[in-house]
């Protein structure tokens, strides 16, 4: 096994799909210039295309219908990998599985199939490219070339990109789904929707099949060879637990929060995130904003890659690209010290759930890389969760549902279920133990509340542990965009707009009623008219009515711990940065609990400042990074770091990037506080046990 992937930590591919000439005519392909530029932008990895979305080779294939590009009369991936090789560079082989624009052209029976017959594209602003199935015979003319590339090159890694199975009607993939399901593959968007589990669970099988045929192949050529594919972390379980490591684009808002996704759902498996959004070749943005983009993976604890169009249609590289690059890898390779042999601090762990993916979903794209990048409602509740951690600057965690155990869920304080739809019995049980013995678990709206089969339960799955009982959801205020509203019929203080009004819910709301003992701490007040063609109010959502008397906050005591239970699609309004007080009511559910992570970040700019917490054996690691730069064109401006505050006694603090310097603690009975100096765009403190 290629172990360079353990320890590769700046990673870059020249992004160059190529038509044939004369649109890109390749002709002055110069390793030497290639020499220079990998010098320049500081790199220790990178990814090659050997074929690419056009289907064109960039090596003189000897698979029937292969097609290297006309523009190159040598073989470039020979130069290139004997070049990495005497640079002790990692070489990672690109090969594009379903866009394949020569093929689809080539070979018409290849193409993924629309019901009505038509051949499938990715039908974006600039890019048309054309899909090919792999349950046709452009498997085996994949599987060909790919056993062709490593016998020959050796790389080090193997990057699958578009590897996903998008749905396909050609009569392969008719005959194969009515074998399996004993009925017809569905075609109207409705009927796919009703079958969406079958579906999924087809077109997931149908990537693992392909996945493991294809790594035996290569294996058997060389068992060396680390095998990857791209927006790996959006994969389920069981296809990640396939590879040698995990390589994403960042999918959930930005670098930041998508590397804590990719690198929670990759534990031991070296995520990388690699962005192409941190350039424009040709409009480049500042060395400030490079640097913060590529900071940001590396502080949230993955490896550091990037991707752009910087080579010109002639072959010759633009090498402000290479200056800017380098300027940014020059300081993740001042951090790399820092980077290694660590673990997130623990405090809130938010639950993900490959079972709850295809739940709610409002429409199953038939493109599969597509259905990534256009997320499902679980995921975007996850990323609220993590929004709301982030501003809080509590220190979090995703947990993959089949990675919880009892064990686990010992080391957090606080649980949060994000529209985790899909809970089954031996998750529902843990969550019980933990609660039991004085966890606090925060869940929302449809948590528990559907099957795996995508059917929908009268009550959640964990309804005894949240103290309700029978749910229905109400949609009829979607027309409205505010649902509902917020009151406070408690005795307890709530802060931020609880404290002064009515703050709205989203489009939908929960009717329930609590069980037991449980305390409820808000209601919902309904809209005074729910808005259609005939019933409005002013320009804007109609303003409370009626208290309608459900609950929309209950509170239950479970043993030593308790749970909070929002009837409404909390986490997901967080994530849509529409609504203003989700994160006081966050921080207020964690007060009345008296929740004190080991160590936290107290700053007066959270929306600036963000807080990654990492430990090793003998120290705290923190991570601050300023958005100044991000949201103005790289510009900084010095902004304050407030002060770390731990629960525990430390022997001493020192920032150790961007420069060392020793920091003033204040230890009492409580623990202790580091004060911070400013920041302009990011340092790295380390306090010592």
């Amino acid at each position: 096994m290629s172990t360079k992937y353990t320890t590769t930590k700046r990673c870059y591919l020249i992004d160059h799909h190529s038509p044939q000439p004369p649109d890109v005519p390749l002709g002055h392909l110069d390793i030497n210039e290639y020499e220079s530029f990998f010098d320049t932008a500081n790199i220790d990895s990178l990814m090659v295309y050997c074929k690419d979305h056009w289907g064109v080779t960039y090596y003189p294939s000897n698979v029937p219908g292969a097609r290297q590009h006309e523009g190159i009369k040598k073989d470039w991936i020979g130069e290139v990998s004997s070049l990495l090789k005497k640079k002790d560079i990692e070489f990672v082989a690109y090969y594009c599985i379903e866009y394949d624009e020569g093929a689809a052209r080539s070979f018409p029976d290849w193409r993924v199939r629309r019901p009505d017959g038509s051949g499938l594209i990715r039908d974006d602003e600039f890019a048309k490219w054309s899909l090919c199935c792999c349950q046709s015979g452009y498997r085996e003319y994949c599987l060909q070339q790919l056993e062709e590339i490593v016998s020959r090159y050796t790389p080090d890694a193997l990057f699958l990109d578009i590897l996903g199975s998008s749905l396909c009607y050609c009569s392969s993939c008719r005959r194969k789904f009515e074998e399996q399901y004993h009925y017809p593959l569905p075609e109207s968007d409705e009927a796919v929707l009703e079958h969406r589990t079958d579906i999924m669970q087809f077109l997931n099988n149908n990537t693992m099949e392909f996945l493991a045929e294809l790594k035996q192949r290569v294996k058997a050529i060389d068992p060396k060879l680390a095998v990857t594919i791209n927006f790996s972390c959006h994969y389920p379980q069981e296809i990640r637990d396939m590879l040698e490591y995990q390589f994403s684009e960042p999918l959930l808002k930005d670098n930041w929060f998508s590397a804590a996704y990719a690198r929670d759902t990759a534990v031991g498996q070296y995520p990388m995130l690699a962005p192409g959004e941190a350039s424009q070749v040709y409009n480049y943005s500042s060395a400030n904003e490079y640097i913060y983009d590529l900071s940001s993976i590396a502080a949230q604890g993955c490896r550091a890659g990037m991707y752009s169009g910087s080579q010109h249609i002639d072959g010759t590289l633009d090498f402000q690209e290479a200056r800017l690059i380098g300027t940014a890898f020059a300081e993740i390779r001042k951090m790399e010290p820092h980077l290694t042999d660590r673990t997130p601090v623990k405090c809130v762990g938010i639950v993900q759930s490959d079972l709850s993916m295809s739940i709610n979903l409002p429409f199953l794209h038939p493109d599969a890389i597509l259905r990534m990048k256009r997320h499902n409602p679980h995921q975007n509740a996850v990323l609220g969760a993590m929004q709301l951690c982030e501003h809080a600057k509590l220190p979090f965690m995703i947990l993959p549902e089949r990675t919880i155990t009892d064990e686990l869920l010992k080391q957090f304080q606080v649980l949060l279920l994000p529209e985790v739809f899909v809970i089954q019995e031996d998750i529902a049980e843990m969550l019980r133990n933990y609660a039991d013995n004085g966890g606090l678990i925060i869940s929302s709206g449809q948590s528990g509340l559907w099957n795996a089969d995508s059917s929908r339960r009268p009550a959640s799955s964990i309804a005894d542990l949240l103290g309700i009982g029978h749910t229905e959801i109400h949609t009829e205020y979607k027309a409205n965009r505010w649902s509902a509203y917020l009151k406070n019929v408690s005795q307890r203080d709530f802060s931020g707009l609880l404290s002064c009004t009515t703050p709205p819910v989203s489009e939908h709301f929960m009717e329930t009623e609590p069980a037991g003992s449980a305390e409820v701490l808000l209601h919902l007040i309904l809209p005074c008219v729910s808005c259609d063609d005939r019933h409005w109010v002013n320009w804007w959502s109609p303003p409370p009515g009626t208290d309608s008397g459900y609950p929309a906050l209950i509170r239950n005591t479970v043993g030593s711990g308790i749970t909070f239970y929002l009837a409404f699609d909390f986490f997901t309004m967080a994530s849509t940065e529409e609504f203003s007080d989700t994160g006081s009511l966050f921080e207020d559910l964690l007060a009345m609990e008296n929740i004190k992570p080991v160590l936290y970040n107290r700053t007066k700019t959270p929306d600036i400042i963000r807080t990654a917490y990492f430990e090793t054996k003998d120290s705290y690691i923190i991570h601050q990074i300023s958005t100044i730069p991000k949201h103005f064109h790289g510009q900084l401006s010095p902004v304050e770091g407030g002060t770390l505050e731990l629960k525990c006694k430390i022997s001493g603090a020192e920032m150790v990037y961007p420069k060392k310097k020793t920091l003033e603690i204040c230890t009492d009975t409580d623990g202790t506080v580091v004060m911070l100096p400013e920041l302009s765009l990011q340092q790295i403190i380390v306090c010592k046990k």
